[in-house]
């Protein structure tokens, strides 16, 4: 027997038949909507470069409108995400990096590796002490000098930089000069 075959029986068994229809429902909406991406790619890509270049259709419906402005904006986020971490990044370009093996290897199914593990992050101290010290010990209280406490500096990055607006892009020079 095949696994599918298999799968197969076992769905039919166990699994509801309304389930199992919108399943199949959904499959073919997916083949299908790949299609339709596929078909109207050209389309989307005018109706894109319209929109961003500030020329719309004048029967644009007010959903794709949204859907566009929605979509800059969550882009935009998305590169002020990624350009701020390639800044910070950059400033640690100059350490290494080390590999610490593990003390213990977990892996297996041995509970006795478990048990070593537990022991290892769990401490336990026992304090057998006849009597106390106090009666023997001359208490004497300075005071500590208070550390200063050390607050991290906020970056300030620019997000706005020429040299990010066209990071990622691969356009020739003649693009980019139009485009400036």
């Amino acid at each position: 027997m095949s696994q599918a075959y298999v799968n197969q029986l076992t769905i039919n068994c166990l699994v509801n038949k309304d389930m199992i229809n919108k399943h199949i429902d959904k499959k073919k909406l997916n083949k299908e909507e790949k299609e339709e991406i596929k078909f109207y790619r050209k389309r989307t890509y005018n109706l894109f470069k319209e929109l961003i270049n500030g020329t719309p259709p004048t029967e644009l419906l007010p959903d794709v409108k949204y859907a566009y402005d929605t979509f800059v904006r969550a882009s935009i986020h998305y590169f002020k995400i990624a350009d701020n971490n390639d800044i910070i990044q950059a400033e640690y370009d100059g350490f290494e990096r080390t590999f610490v093996e593990p003390i213990y290897d977990l892996s297996g199914n041995d509970p006795s590796r478990s048990v070593e593990a537990d022991k290892f992050l769990m401490r336990s101290v026992k304090l057998n002490f006849p009597q106390s010290l106090d009666k023997h010990v001359s208490k004497t209280i300075v005071q500590k000098k208070e550390e200063e406490t050390f607050l991290p500096k906020q970056k300030n990055i620019n997000l706005l930089d020429p040299k990010l607006e066209y990071k990622g892009i691969k356009t020739e020079k003649k693009e980019k000069e139009q485009l400036i």
